[in-house]
């Protein structure tokens, strides 16, 4: 059974290093700490590093992972990963990483951008860690060079409204339910449903406040609010008001 994990996390900034890269490679790194599963859970604390030489392409890179007097280390096979960057800084990557005692691990690493700027991005990286029936759980903030060239200084986050949703009984109206984010940032909502959908403020008792409320949003169309201070802000969809999201600023 899958632990949740409890994880805050140092951020680690970026740093070039000649010994892992050649002049064409982008560095993300990072650290954070994850949990074993098992009849007796142990915290580790992980770090992370990737060379990335495109959207579609791992260089090279690590994973370590530490606890108590044990060290981990275990080196990506870049020729064997998949890779895909996506335009809203948000990535998907699958492959094994080998252990000095040659033990290898299925890895699968999420990220979603959490900042992004012309002289480096932040990104959270959700990670899996698994062999012979252990599984690591892993939680780190990561930070480099963007791999898009046209990105601009601001926090940004967005929220999906995925197609075939509109039904009282299906699950996952809002992708994610519960956005957790920081101060300042800008979400973005589309609706990507082949029918309408709203985005309305709701108070406690969940009536609607004007806060942030947009018109009806037609397939593929979108809605922007910047969330400049700290709270739960909840909102809704008036046409199906049983759908209901929930965005966290800290």
């Amino acid at each position: 059974m899958k632990l949740i994990i409890l994880s805050f996390v140092v951020i680690s900034m970026l740093a070039y290093n000649a010994a892992y890269a050649d002049s064409s490679s982008i560095v993300m790194k990072g650290s954070g700490i994850g949990l074993l599963n098992g009849d007796s859970p142990k915290m580790y604390v992980s770090s992370i590093k990737i060379l990335l030489h495109n959207q579609t392409t791992i260089d090279s890179g690590y994973l370590i992972m530490s606890a108590e007097k044990s060290t981990m280390i275990a080196k990506i096979t870049p020729d064997k990963w998949q890779f895909n960057y996506n335009n809203d800084g948000s990535f998907h990557a699958t492959g094994p990483a080998t252990s000095r005692q040659a033990i290898s691990y299925d890895v699968v690493l999420d990220g979603n951008r959490l900042l992004s700027s012309k002289v480096g991005s932040l990104w959270k990286i959700s990670a899996e860690m698994n062999v012979n029936g252990k599984n690591y759980l892993i939680e780190y903030l990561a930070s480099g060079k963007d791999l898009l060239t046209n990105v601009g200084s601001t926090l940004i986050a967005n929220v999906t409204i995925p197609n075939g949703n509109s039904a009282q009984s299906s699950a996952g109206f809002f992708v994610p339910l519960n956005s957790e984010i920081l101060r300042g940032t800008t979400v973005t909502w589309q609706n990507q449903d082949n029918i309408g959908h709203t985005i309305q403020s709701i108070n406690d008792q969940g009536t609607i406040i004007p806060m942030f409320n947009s018109p009806v949003l037609k397939t593929g169309e979108t809605f922007t609010y910047k969330f400049d201070n700290p709270g739960v802000y909840h909102y809704y969809c008036s046409i199906h008001p049983w759908r209901i999201g929930v965005v966290t600023v800290s």
